[in-house]
């Protein structure tokens, strides 16, 4: 059995996103290889939000504690446990815990450009096949 906590000394603060997380992977003892998407356990402070962000990948939050505010592109809507977010690529999102309790949730990402590279040069590997990214001949 492999066994994953997110205890608050568990959590570390990403300065860059302003919230406190712990990734799931990499996760060597129980994968291996770490996979062609991700995922994190998210706190935001009380009062805070998170720095608005986006990327080439699809993203979901599961919120699991707390009570806040999402903004995705201009649209804004209350979060609350049992709410799931999907996140388009290149989506402008932050998330606000306008609460006095941490808000907390599991954020999957998945479709990076590069990941989707990575995973065609694998398989293309795995099956000796020749990887050719540049489509249909001209």
């Amino acid at each position: 059995m492999h066994f994953f906590t997110t205890r608050p000394e568990d959590m570390t603060f990403e300065e860059k996103f302003n919230v406190s997380g712990r990734r799931i992977f990499p996760w060597e003892e129980a994968v291996p290889e770490t996979p062609f998407w991700g995922g994190a356990w998210v706190d935001v402070a009380p009062g805070a939000t998170s720095t608005p962000h986006n990327h080439d990948e699809y993203e979901m939050f599961f919120i699991t504690e707390g009570t806040g505010v999402l903004r995705l592109g201009d649209e804004e809507r209350r979060v609350s446990p049992g709410d799931t977010i999907l996140m388009t690529p290149f989506k402008d999102h932050a998330l606000t815990n306008d609460g006095d309790t941490r808000l907390r949730f599991v954020t999957i990402w998945w479709g990076s450009a590069e990941a989707i590279a990575a995973e065609r040069a694998k398989w293309a590997a795995e099956f000796g096949i020749e990887d050719d990214t540049t489509g249909p001949s001209q």
